[in-house]
């Protein structure tokens, strides 16, 4: 049986998200090594945080691309989280805020399809 389109259109999206994660995470941890960040703990922290979020989005979006019931719930989860942090960021970085709000109304569509939610329950 193949994967439904809005199903595989949701798992790689939310593995975008997932490098994006990832990605920040090493930003983080760099500046922590060579850089000199305000606060070099919450820095530490924020990298330590984005790596392991990064990880299970990326996780996420191999059950999602498997078709397992299981990634759907994180999966919501994990935009209701991003549209937090998109809000409390949106008047210093509003040109990321409104890319991460798209990729969330994106995300949240595809996985909200029927068909995306028929092939989940099976």
């Amino acid at each position: 049986m193949s994967r439904p389109r809005a199903l595989a259109v949701a798992a790689a999206l939310v593995g975008v998200e997932a490098l994006a994660c990832l990605a920040a995470g090493v930003g983080f941890l760099a500046a922590v090594g060579v850089g000199k960040p305000s606060d070099r703990g919450v820095a530490a922290t924020l990298a330590v945080l984005l790596l392991v979020f990064g990880l299970g989005l990326g996780l996420d979006a191999r059950g999602l691309s498997r078709a397992r019931p299981a990634a759907q719930t994180p999966a919501y989860v994990a935009q209701f989280f991003a549209l937090v942090v998109a809000w409390y960021q949106r008047h210093t970085l509003p040109v990321v805020t409104a890319l991460v709000v798209v990729l969330v109304v994106a995300v949240v569509a595809a996985l909200s399809a029927r068909e995306s939610r028929d092939a989940l329950r099976r």
